[in-house]
């Protein structure tokens, strides 16, 4: 058996043992004696990107159906203390701990879908989240390029893909919606790793390439938030921090540009809520988009932590300026299982 079919088979496997340990209640038995004689107790930080209401073939980034994020919200309602970041914050300053496990809700990039699907159930629920925005885009018709990307996959009617530069000899096959989406994929992790400037003309003759005009790649239907929403959610228990400007690779662009994003990006969203802005996520978020230099200086204009996609918890001894996350896998039951595994073990991947 080849390693492929082995991991498949552990997939199964695992996905079995937790259907059963949920829905024969296990799972809560568990909960509840981890709750009551664990000593030591943690911190999840979840992250979320995108929601929908529905099914959709043509779009190929991830996203999670809000009727899933619903049962995740009363599933850590329930079982968990859910606190905000300002309060984990102060936690990890003071090394005081968690008297219980806890979980921060954040979501990245400030899609309008934030607004329309997932703040009503947080509101419902009384659940405090950070939204974290990508301000260069808050109130426009833009959207980040890993979207501008999808969209111009998603109208070329173009067979196949020949693109050098970033390809080299290879030629993608995106006849089809797999094709589109695993070539969306391809080029999004290849363009994460390339210098700020080639990516950007990598974008910007993309739609030369697949024959793609700009009336057809810009639906101008709006795909952020604006400010009259943010401001909405502002009272009623959603806070905000800061995520660049335009959300590139920090780490592939000039460091004074870099510093640029950041600092921008926080005076915005200070000057149009009144508050001050605390927090701050790296965009992709993995430990090569950042670096030494630019967590010194998040740490000199006043941010309190900063958030990585890097998987984890958080515990009292964790550095503020370099906080893991925990993505929230579907459906319910391996949610709830992988959520109590964390907190268990306090040392997980993101293997979802």
């Amino acid at each position: 058996m080849n390693l492929f079919m082995k991991n498949k088979l552990r997939q199964t496997l695992k996905r079995a043992f937790f259907f059963v340990i949920y829905y024969f209640g296990v799972l809560n038995m568990f909960i509840i004696v981890q709750k009551r004689f664990k000593k030591r107790h943690c911190a999840a930080i979840l992250f979320y990107h995108r929601f929908c209401s529905g099914p959709s073939d043509n779009y190929h980034l991830p996203y999670l159906d809000i009727r899933e994020f619903r049962k995740q919200m009363l599933h850590i309602k329930k079982w968990y203390r859910v606190i905000t970041m300002d309060e984990l914050t102060k936690r990890l300053a003071t090394k005081e701990g968690f008297s219980s496990p806890s979980i921060v809700i954040t979501i990245d990039d400030g899609y309008l879908n934030n607004y329309t699907l997932a703040y009503p159930i947080l509101k419902a629920l009384g659940l405090p989240a950070i939204i974290y925005l990508t301000t260069g885009l808050i109130g426009t018709n833009k959207a980040p390029w890993v979207d501008c990307l999808m969209n111009i996959l998603s109208v070329t009617k173009a067979k196949f893909l020949c693109f050098p530069e970033l390809l080299g000899g290879e030629v993608l096959d995106i006849s089809m919606q797999a094709g589109k989406r695993a070539a969306v994929t391809k080029l999004f992790q290849l363009m994460l790793r390339i210098e700020h400037e080639t990516k950007m003309r990598g974008m910007e003759k993309l739609p030369e390439v697949l024959a793609v005009k700009e009336n057809s790649r810009n639906s101008g239907e709006r795909r952020m938030l604006n400010w009259d929403e943010v401001i909405e959610m502002k009272g009623n228990n959603i806070s905000f921090g800061a995520h660049t400007i335009t959300h590139p690779t920090l780490s592939k662009m000039d460091l004074e540009e870099a510093k640029r994003e950041i600092y921008e990006s926080k005076m915005v969203i200070e000057e149009r809520v009144g508050r001050k802005v605390r927090h701050f996520a790296v965009p992709n978020g993995k430990e090569e988009d950042f670096t030494n230099e630019l967590s010194e200086f998040c740490e000199e204009i006043g941010f309190d932590t900063i958030v990585t996609t890097e998987p984890g918890v958080v515990d009292s001894n964790t550095d503020r300026f370099c906080l893991k996350r925990v993505l929230p896998p579907p459906p319910l039951y391996y949610f709830a299982c992988e959520i109590a595994r964390y907190f268990w073990s306090e040392k997980r991947s993101n293997v979802f």
